[in-house]
Formats: structure tokens, sequence, C-alpha cells
């Protein structure tokens, strides 16, 4: 009778077991589908922006977002998922769930109040800080025009923290079908104030900014609405002493200083960027084009995998920590890698196609962008690793580590683009790519060799995989070399798009056969997860 009895436990165990794997990967496939469509629908947005707007137009526009971007990171940025979630997803795990939330809560009120503040300066100091960060001798009348705009857009970064503030909680409760969406709504809506509002004059621009800033509010009131049940228990206050809320505070300043470093990489390439004539703009379509792969699959799988590492570290379990890193980065990698090999064989095809419409997109600003694109095909791969190691760092609370991550990029980045900028004496744009890209490593190299030193959470089997993914992505490549060498030359902006679909099928196919016969099987896990996820999603309907 024992034995039958134990016989008779192993399905109800296994089956135990499958279901937070199950739910993972459906949460993944939701959390992707709702990346791909937000990542497509924002790609379109810079394509308007190409069509609509003249030159000028584009780079002031590209540049209005910079000083807002770097307040809200300055005071929220990253801390959003990285302290808030994790933090609600370890007091779930351990029963706490009302002091978490009310940890939450005075942390939300700090910022929504410190926030509010720097909207109102932000609002008044643009006309006299923009000349100061982005000085154009050769055109100064775009950075007046881009400091009025970014006054317009302001009172966005309020919305979009708020908005960010709920997803963040969202996450924790694993309600990611409620989240997946938002991003999206808020980019088509951004997407209307270009079609309607977008023209060549200044004040076309200016409409445009208050139409996105409107976006923003609607982003935030339907992330409000889908969250309700889970945010109700949200309440105003701002008692600072409170032991839990200084806990959650300690988590999230070398966050906010990470999620910082981030944007002053950003102004650093951007004042060397100068040296080069209208490249503003070429920067922001290559940056987008790198991150349409990274922000679908290495964000994808890093959003879900946070509150699950979170409470298997709360709960002790460091196997299961070590299994879930090691799948969660075999998996992005995969999706990633060959993404990053298209990048490299096919930056021409890809921006004049997508990019280039009209007068406003000259063959000069596609060969620029090409060459930044090529620069920073690297930056996929690289920062889908960073990610991801900063997302467990997150949901064991070390969250030091990746502020001395980005620590080290910073001074990276300043240091190459000062060699290879300014006493480089024939510098080109591909090398402010470059210097990300190096930045970059040299911040992975120090995230991993830091993260291994706990053998019990460090991640296996990826010396193996990434051997494998090595020769596939080797085998594309190759392939593409000699497509590339076909004497064709596309006609028209159909062939142009058909001249890439083709293309990326034939380099990804490659890739694909290239895994199955080395036997890899994240091919079976992604295939699993597209195919076997729809079966679920269409039984439960």
């Amino acid at each position: 009778m024992k034995r039958t009895a134990e016989i008779d436990e192993v399905p109800l165990k296994q089956s135990v077991e499958r279901r937070p794997e199950t739910g993972m990967a459906l949460a993944t496939l939701l959390v992707i589908i709702g990346l791909i469509l937000s990542k497509v629908t924002g790609f379109l947005r810079e394509t308007l922006i190409s069509i609509k707007f003249a030159k000028e137009l584009q780079d002031a526009y590209s540049i209005a977002f910079r000083v807002p971007e770097l307040v809200y990171q300055l005071l929220v940025g990253g801390a959003i998922s990285a302290a808030i979630t994790p933090t609600l997803a370890r007091s779930l795990q351990l029963g706490e769930e009302k002091k978490g939330f009310r940890a939450i809560s005075i942390f939300i009120s700090v910022a929504g109040v410190a926030m509010g503040l720097m909207v109102v300066v932000g609002i008044f100091s643009a006309d006299y800080l923009y000349p100061v960060i982005y000085p154009n001798p050769e055109n100064m009348n775009i950075t007046l025009i881009a400091a009025k705009a970014s006054k317009i857009l302001f009172p966005q970064i309020f919305f979009m923290m708020m908005a960010a503030f709920s997803i963040g909680i969202l996450n924790a409760y694993k309600k990611f079908a409620a989240t997946s969406m938002g991003p999206t709504i808020y980019n088509v809506f951004v997407l209307l104030s270009i079609i309607i509002f977008g023209g060549p004059s200044e004040h076309a621009l200016y409409r445009t900014m208050i139409g996105i800033m409107s976006a923003a509010l609607i982003y935030f009131l339907f992330q409000l609405t889908v969250g309700h049940k889970y945010l109700k228990s949200y309440r105003f206050s701002l008692q600072l002493r409170d032991s839990d809320f200084r806990s959650v505070f300690r988590l999230a300043v070398p966050i906010l200083i990470s999620s910082s470093i981030i944007q002053l990489n950003t102004l650093v390439i951007t004042s060397f960027a100068n040296r080069f004539s209208e490249i503003q703009f070429s920067i922001q379509n290559a940056v987008t084009l790198w991150q349409l792969p990274y922000g679908i699959f290495a964000v994808g799988v890093g959003s879900v995998m946070l509150p699950t590492f979170a409470g298997y570290y709360a709960a002790r379990k460091s196997a299961n920590c070590s299994d879930l890193l090691s799948s969660s980065l075999r998996n992005a990698l995969f999706l990633t890698i060959p993404m990053t090999g298209l990048l490299i064989m096919m930056p021409t095809d890809i921006v004049r196609a997508l990019f280039s419409y009209n007068q406003n997109y000259p063959i000069s600003r596609v060969l620029n962008t090409s060459q930044l694109l090529l620069g920073y095909s690297a930056a996929v791969i690289i920062q889908t690793v960073i990610f991801l190691f900063n997302q467990a760092y997150y949901a064991i609370g070390k969250t030091i580590m990746p502020m001395i991550s980005g620590a080290i990029s910073l001074c990276v980045i300043i240091i190459s683009n000062y060699l290879l900028i300014l006493v480089n004496p024939q510098p080109r744009p591909i090398y402010l790519a470059l210097s990300y890209c190096l930045a970059g490593i040299a911040s992975a190299a120090f995230l991993v060799s830091s993260y291994v030193r706990n053998r019990e959470l460090m991640p296996r089997n990826i010396l193996r995989f990434s051997i494998k993914a090595a020769i596939g992505l080797f085998s594309m490549v190759v392939v593409l070399f000699f497509v590339n060498k076909l004497p064709y030359q596309p006609e028209g902006k159909l062939m142009e798009f058909a001249t890439v679909f083709v293309k990326g099928i034939v380099g990804l196919s490659v890739f694909l056969i290239a895994s199955w016969v080395l036997r890899m099987p994240e091919l079976k896990t992604a295939v699993d997860r597209i195919f076997g996820k729809f079966k679920t999603i269409r039984k439960r309907a």
C-alpha cells in the first residue's frame, strides 16, 4: 500500500511543479505579444515622424524628449520594476501583503509629490537648460524648438510614472495580461497625434507634443482601470519614518542612480554626436531598431522572471532560482542572437525600407543610420545579458551591483568616445555606437563575474548553449553574405519591403536549421511556447 501511495503521488507532484512553469510560459507569451505590438507601433511612430516633419524638426523632436526622460529616470526610472515588483512579490510570498503594500503606497506618494515639483521646475527652466546641454552652433534654432517642445512634454512623465507604478504592482501579482496592452494603447494615440497634427511647421510639432502628452494621460487611466482590483489598496501617505518604506527606499536609490546613468550615457553620446551634422534623429532611429528585438524578447522574458525569481529567493529555493535564470538566459538569447545577425548583414536594407519614404529622409541619412545600426547590432546580445542579470540582482535585493555596473559603463563610454571621436583625426558616426557596445561589454563582464561567485544561484549550461548559438549565428551570416552578393537592386517601396522580408526569412531559417541539427532544446521551447500556448488559450476561450 505504501508503494502504491508513492506511485499515485508522483503525477500529482509533477502536476503541481509544472503549474508555475506553464503559467510562466503563458505569461511570457502574453507579455511578448504585448511588447511586439508596442514596439511595432512605436516604430511606426518614428517612421511617421520621418515622413511628416522636415529634417530640422526631426532632430528637435528627438532632443525634446531627452531632459524629461532624464528627470523621469532620476526620480523613478527602473525603481518601479526593480524595487516595487520584487518587494511586493516577496511580501505576497511571505503572507505579508498589507505590510508590503503600505511601504509601496508611501513610496508612490513620495515619488508623486517629487515628480510633480520637478515637472513645474522643468517647464520653467527648459529655455535656459537646453542651450547648455545641447549647444548647436551650426543651428541653434533646433535647440530652441526642442526646449519649447519639452515644456509641453514634461507633464507626460508624471502620467507615465503613475502608469508604470500600476504595472509594477500588477506584475508583482503576476497579472501580466492586464499590463501587456497599455504601451500599445499609448503608442496608438501617439500615432494618431502625429497623423492629425504633424506637418512641416514648428507649430505642427508643438501640437503633436500636446497629443503625445494626452496619450500618456490616456495610458495612465487605462492601467488604472484594468488594475483597479489590485490598486484599490493604495493610500496616499508621507510617513517617511516607516521602516518598511525605508527598506524599499534603500533598494530604490541604487536603482535610481543606475537608471540615471543610462540617461547620462545617452547624453554623452548626444554631446559627442554634435561633431557630426544632422545625426541626432539617425541615432534615435538606430536605437529604435536594435531595441526592437531586445525590447520584445529580453524584456518580455525578464519581466516575467522577476516576480517569480523574487518569490523563489524569499522561500530560499536557490536551485529554482538557478534553473529559472538559466532557462531565461538561454531562451532570451536564442531569440535575440539571430536578430543580431540580421542587423549585421542587412542594416542598409532595413533602414531604407523602414524609414526612407521622401526627401525628408535622404540617402545621406539612410547611410548614417545604417552605419550606426551596424555598430549597435552587438548591443542586442550584450544588453540582453545585462538586463537579465540586473533582474536577478533586483530579485535578491542586491541593487548596488547594477549601480556599480552602470558607473563602469559611464566611465567606459566617456573614455571611448573621447578616444574615438575627439582624439581620432578621422571620426565616424559608427564609433558612437561602438563606444556604447564597449561600455556594455565592460558592464556585462562585471555583472556576470560578480554574480557567479554564488554557486547556488549561478546559471547552468550556458557555455554549451553559447557555442551552439555561435555556430548558428555564423551559419546565417555566411549564407546572408552570399545572398547580399546577388546582383539585384530593389526598385520601389514594395520591393524594398519584399527584399528585407525574403532575406530575413532566409537568415532565420538557416539559424533554426542549425539549431535543429545541433539539437538545441531552446528551439523546442520556443516552438512549444508559441504553438502550445496558443492551443491553451483557444481551449480556455
